[in-house]
């Protein structure tokens, strides 16, 4: 089954990290050099204008435009949003990711369209059936469970702060990890949003190409970053010294020899990354401070600890620099010893000086 059939190519059409969204921005033969002139002034307007919203807006944004190069307005959108603060880009791709999803979700798809809709970001889906058929064996699959992804999609593209996607919590047959409809909508909403940072963080590698544009646009542009919710500065307070107790506790656990849960060790790494980043540190000599106290676990894995970190800290995969879970998260899976005592709403809030905190 074609992607036309599915009544959804349209929409794939309209992002410029699908595969026919790609095509059709190729096809406009718009070159970068021919971007400031007055011919294309639309597009760059509507671009400005979509960002501006998704920063205000959220996953809730009504996004309209204007022009029908809806592909090269969102391709512009990126490169606008490839020059502003890190925070922006995980605000721009959660929101477009979570709009992205929910319209595949409205949309009522058959098992083919998943598929083919997975195919269009790089994401292989399968129906559990056609699983059965790759390992020629009849195996009863569980009833909630439709799709299957391999591992290594699942690990790449599954929720990173949420224990339920932890992948020992999940069935897998001969390498492939079950999903049900829900799972589904989830993973490609992940997915969505790993290549979207991943196309930002590849234009910010290259926004000399842009300059002309971004520097015709550059008021404007100051004016949507300092609007922008996603940057808001906390009313300066005096944070006792040393870490937050949950770190502590899961340091100390670490020493005696103990084995934290996956949650605990993903906090405890993540916010030392971010601890040692902000004392001027690399992040390539950060993963070796990270990775010492993890040599006392009974279960520790020198490639596989440091391959995990350098992911954390965005060296590997889609270069997204993981945060520690919040303290309400900590405190539900009861990894908080003072039950939300601390006055902060992040681990990473107790870092000296560090006055920004996320805003929703």
């Amino acid at each position: 089954m074609r992607v036309e059939e599915c009544s959804i190519g349209k929409l794939l059409d309209s992002y410029p990290f699908t595969r026919s969204g790609r095509r059709v921005i190729e096809e406009t033969g718009i070159k970068v050099s021919e971007l400031t002139s007055g011919e294309f002034r639309p597009i760059i307007d509507d671009a400005l204008s979509m960002l501006e919203t998704l920063l205000r807006e959220g996953e809730r944004a009504k996004l309209n435009f204007r022009t029908s190069e809806v592909a090269m307005a969102r391709y512009i959108a990126y490169v606008f949003t490839a020059s502003m603060d890190k925070r922006i880009w995980r605000r721009v791709a959660d929101s477009e990711s979570k709009i992205f999803s929910s319209m595949v979700k409205l949309s009522e798809l058959n098992l083919e369209c998943i598929k083919d809709v997975s195919r269009q970001i790089d994401l292989r889906i399968i129906g559990t059936g056609e699983l059965a058929k790759i390992i020629s064996a009849q195996v009863l699959m569980p009833r909630p469970f439709k799709y299957a992804v391999s591992v290594w999609d699942y690990l790449r593209n599954s929720p990173r702060n949420d224990p339920n996607w932890v992948l020992g919590t999940r069935p897998i047959i001969r390498g492939y990890v079950l999903l049900t409809q829900h799972d589904v909508y989830r993973v490609i909403e992940e997915t969505v949003e790993n290549k979207i940072i991943a196309m930002v963080n590849k234009l910010s590698r290259n926004l000399d190409l842009f300059n002309p544009l971004i520097s015709e646009v550059s008021d404007r542009l100051k004016a949507i970053e300092g609007s922008s919710p996603q940057i808001k500065y906390a009313s300066r307070r005096i944070l006792p010294k040393g870490d937050p107790p949950c770190i502590t506790a899961i340091l100390s656990e670490l020493k005696a020899g103990g084995n934290p849960s996956h949650m605990a060790r993903f906090a405890l790494a993540t916010y030392m990354l971010h601890r040692c980043v902000a004392e001027g540190k690399e992040k390539e000599e950060c993963v070796e401070e990270v990775l010492e106290p993890f040599k006392h676990a009974a279960d520790y894995n020198d490639k596989i600890a440091r391959y995990q970190v350098e992911h954390l800290a965005g060296l590997r995969g889609g270069k997204k620099f993981y945060i520690p879970p919040s303290c309400q998260e900590l405190n539900s899976l009861g990894l908080c010893p003072t039950n939300l005592g601390c006055g902060v709403k992040n681990p990473v809030q107790f870092i000296r000086g560090s006055t920004k905190v996320e805003g929703g």
